[in-house]
């Protein structure tokens, strides 16, 4: 018979080795003694009767494991995640970074080859964890994809002692959308709809994984899910851009919302099936959306996919013909484009649901949120594209209305470029003298321009060149020796000893084009004697621009000959040789020497 006191002796004793007990493990577990190979083993038989020691067990391992990690005890830190990968009972929403943690600390140990393996165990372990699968989607794609066949097993990575060289970037985007596959039905089933949003958004980047932009003709195929592709030799190459592909009507191929993903005809549906999912999720992932999708629109079907194609639309800009007129940027209505396609350039109309423009628009209908911000400034680049200088202007007032700072300064100078009076000088090669010296001018907005010129001491840069050069400096400033940097310097308030006398100065009334336009003119010069001048154009109530011109009375030609070189000093405007000319000759050359 056992005494009430007796009862009470016997608990406290019992509390007293349960108490030490836990001490006991806590102590071994920190000794390794409890970290074995099976995982299922990893916690004593005891640790249930504790809520929340197994829990506590598993942070203090992921402690571990990135505390060397961090210390750069890579091996360390593998062995660690690798324990945690392979437990089922892991928090499932941190296994995923535990696997990409071990990926890197493969990587900095230079075992590439054996994250295959890795993946495929977790996702075995973890076959209802969407997160996890999801995670290791994605790491498929990031790996390495270059590696090499031995004895008919692929190795990835790189390899030393022979094996044929292959490359699985094709295989490993499969089996990345076969785990996104795998990982939607417990995705759907996640109470965390902000979550399995961000799931689709990634599901929809991975399906244009070599598929978006410049290779969007690939998106008319349905990929195999059901079967892994073969790797294929070599290192893999893709074409540039080919333009946006073409239906059997020379129509461009745009790819509508199907039922389902199973429903999907092609991986541009499935991409787009993705989209609307991610928005049906988290209505707050509208805008995200809608943005990311004109933007693939946009770089399908905007006017600057013919950047390639210049020449074609060489000597339209001021033409009336009716060519010019079809071709016209600034004429296109907002439902209109001009793209390069697969067939070749295409003036057509985008219904509303594939119109970027409409749909920045509607963005842009709330310019202080980030994505009405972004749309604004995308249909300032369109506007641009389009020469449709006004509309750009527009949007960029917007844009700075809610702007501050350094971002707003930078918004304005935009807009002062496009509506502000500007001109610049054209490149000009070296000109005869005694005919007047010309220059191209081109400008917008303004109508009137002040042009400045000085002389430069070209003698005197000459002899002072020289003079650096047989002091033997022990290393050359090239600043110093840069004859063709005079300009350059002057303008930055350098290099003011070879700045000679004022030598003209003019006004110039002149006629700009409507809309922002810009008009190149032809400008002749008061300068008739050779030599070189540093002219500034000086738009009113706008900016300042400088050239340097090059005039000569002379010419020199060289030509080499077997065992000499041939001089020929002739008169700048006829040819005809220069009689009894002085020539004066000057080199040098650096030469290394060892020691």
């Amino acid at each position: 018979m056992r005494t009430r006191s007796g009862r009470r002796l016997g608990r406290a004793v019992w509390h007293w080795v349960a108490a030490c007990s836990l001490v006991l493990g806590a102590v071994l577990f920190a000794r390794g003694v409890f970290v074995q190979a099976d995982p299922a083993a990893a916690w004593p038989s005891w640790a249930w009767l504790v809520p929340g020691l197994a829990e506590q067990g598993e942070a203090a391992m992921r402690k571990q494991a990135e505390t060397a990690q961090r210390e750069g005890n890579f091996r360390d830190a593998y062995e660690l995640y690798e324990k945690l990968i392979l437990d089922s009972a892991t928090d499932p929403r941190l296994v995923g970074g535990d696997l990409r943690n071990a990926w890197q600390c493969l990587a900095r140990l230079n075992r590439i080859k054996e994250i295959d393996a890795l993946l495929e165990k977790a996702v075995e372990v973890h076959a209802e964890n969407w997160r996890l699968l999801q995670t290791a989607a994605e790491l498929y794609v990031e790996i390495p994809h270059q590696g090499f066949k031995i004895a008919g097993t692929f190795e990835r990575g790189p390899h030393r002692g022979g094996g044929e060289s292959v490359n699985s970037y094709e295989r490993d985007r499969v089996r990345a959308l076969q785990l996104m596959r795998q990982a939607m039905k417990s995705a759907d089933r996640d109470d965390r709809k902000d979550e399995v949003a961000r799931f689709y958004l990634k599901f929809a980047q991975l399906l244009l994984g070599n598929r978006g932009y410049s290779e969007a003709w690939r998106l008319q195929a349905l990929t195999d899910l059901e079967t892994l592709p073969d790797y294929e030799p070599g290192w893999g190459y893709y074409g540039g851009v080919r333009g946006a592909p073409v239906d059997e009507q020379n129509k461009p191929v745009l790819y509508t919302v199907p039922d389902s993903f199973d429903a999907a005809a092609s991986d541009g549906q499935r991409w787009r099936w993705c989209l609307t999912q991610a928005v049906e999720m988290d209505p707050n992932l509208r805008d995200q959306v809608d943005h990311q999708f004109a933007s693939f629109l946009y770089n399908q079907f905007g006017v600057h996919t013919m950047a390639d194609y210049g020449w074609f639309f060489r000597g339209l800009e001021t033409s009336d013909d009716e060519r010019a007129q079809t071709w016209a940027l600034h004429k296109l209505s907002d439902d209109e484009t001009i793209a390069r396609l697969a067939t070749g350039i295409q003036r057509f109309t985008l219904p509303d649901e594939f119109n970027y423009i409409k749909i920045w628009q509607r963005l842009a209908e709330n310019p202080k949120t980030s994505w009405g911000r972004a749309a604004l400034s995308q249909l300032v680049e369109v506007y641009l594209n389009r020469r449709q200088y006004d509309r750009a202007a527009e949007a960029l007032r917007t844009l700075i209305a809610g702007a501050q700072g350094r971002e707003k300064e930078n918004l304005q100078r935009r807009l002062d470029q496009i509506v502000g009076n500007w001109g610049r000088f054209e490149p000009r090669m070296t000109q005869p003298a005694g005919k007047g010296a010309t220059v191209d001018f081109r400008f917008r907005n303004g109508d009137q321009v002040t042009f400045t010129a000085w002389e430069l001491k070209i003698d005197v840069l000459l002899d002072d060149v020289k003079a650096y050069l047989k002091s033997n400096p022990g290393r050359v400033d090239w600043n110093k020796i840069q004859i063709d940097n005079i300009g350059y310097d002057l303008v930055r308030g350098q290099r003011e000893k070879y700045r000679g006398e004022q030598v003209a100065k003019w006004d110039l009334a002149l006629e700009p084009r409507p809309n922002h336009f810009d008009r190149r003119i032809t400008v002749t010069t008061p300068l008739q004697k050779a030599g070189a001048y540093l002219l500034e154009s000086k738009m009113a109530d706008g900016n300042t621009s400088f050239i340097v011109l090059w005039v000569a009375d002379t010419a020199i030609v060289k030509k080499p000959l077997s065992d000499r070189q041939w001089i020929y000093v002739a008169d700048a405007v006829s040819g005809d040789p220069v009689p009894k000319a002085n020539v004066e000759f000057f080199g040098w050359r650096q030469r290394h020497v060892s020691g």
